[in-house]
């Protein structure tokens, strides 16, 4: 099985360039060099779901993660271009290898599911988990939007809504991580019902902590 035995609709973004951190990704944009039909700046924006394969055989462990930060590369201008997302997110990335314009994205992995291997399956996964993935993602591996439905399966944990992995995933996003989880957490209000409450709780909390840390509240 291979992801695309389960996930034959779903977009194709980029590819898999460097890791920062067991969780923090940075990916290439694909461009019409690489596809037929590349990815529109609409499609990779601040807080994309993403899925994508663990390990180079087969796709029956999937990680999910969002899009935490851009950043634009291009040799003609001296190298790196504006970033939007954590600060020191990308880096790491030597502008002097590449040759021509390039997008980065900076992905922070949330957690993994199993696939189900059925693609008229709206979920598609089954067994979300949201501790840290137990598996590097390779080098080269491509980068997938992640349905929503699926997104939203994800963050169903023994039946009831789960944002465990928020702790990590606002030390990745760094200055915008209360923004990312309000917009992970946006989502969910308009994919998921009976769950209004502790979503407002979870913003609200992150929300003030952010404030405290850039001085706006003691």
């Amino acid at each position: 099985m291979t992801i695309r035995t389960t996930f034959p609709d779903t977009k194709a973004l980029g590819s898999i360039a460097q890791s920062q951190s067991t969780i923090d990704y940075t990916a290439t944009i694909l461009t019409d060099r690489d596809a037929d039909d590349p990815p529109d700046v609409t499609d990779y924006g601040f807080g994309q779901p993403v899925v994508l394969p663990m390990g180079r055989r087969g796709a029956e462990e999937v990680a999910i993660g969002v899009v935490h930060g851009t950043q634009v590369i291009d040799p003609g201008m001296g190298g790196i271009g504006p970033t939007l997302g954590a600060d020191g997110a990308t880096d790491q990335f030597r502008p002097s290898l590449v040759d021509e314009p390039t997008t980065l994205i900076g992905i922070a992995l949330l957690g993994s599911a199993t696939a189900t291997g059925d693609s008229s399956d709206g979920d598609r996964i089954e067994t979300p988990d949201h501790s840290i993935p137990t598996f590097a993602i390779g080098h080269g591996t491509t980068v997938y939007q992640c349905p929503e439905a699926t997104f939203r399966t994800f963050h169903l944990v023994d039946g009831d809504l789960s944002l465990a992995y928020y702790p990590r995933l606002t030390e990745v996003a760094g200055t915008f991580g209360a923004e990312l989880v309000g917009a992970i957490a946006e989502r969910l209000h308009e994919t998921t019902e009976g769950y209004d409450d502790l979503l407002d709780v979870i913003e609200r909390k992150v929300a003030h902590q952010a404030n405290v840390d850039r001085g706006v509240l003691q």
